[in-house]
């Protein structure tokens, strides 16, 4: 079976909802079970990203095979 990624980017500040929070986390679950999502790429600096990422480990207790990976923004000089 094909597995795919999700990559979360988003706003430094949201309007952080109970509907918002609800929506994301059926939207997350859905891409789990229906599109076969199983690794989530996250950035930092951005209150959207984080909801995300709690959101998407709160799942991982019902899905433990999904992968949380964190994306640094910039390289450091080599």
């Amino acid at each position: 079976m094909k597995s795919s990624a999700c990559c979360f980017f988003g706003h430094r500040t949201i309007n952080e909802t109970e509907e918002l929070k609800s929506k994301l986390n059926e939207i997350i679950e859905k891409l789990i079970v229906d599109e076969n999502v199983d690794t989530f790429l996250f950035v930092s600096k951005s209150r959207f990203n984080c909801l995300c990422l709690e959101l998407v480990t709160g799942l991982k207790e019902k899905y433990p095979h999904i992968k949380r990976v964190y994306v640094r923004a910039e390289l450091r000089n080599l």
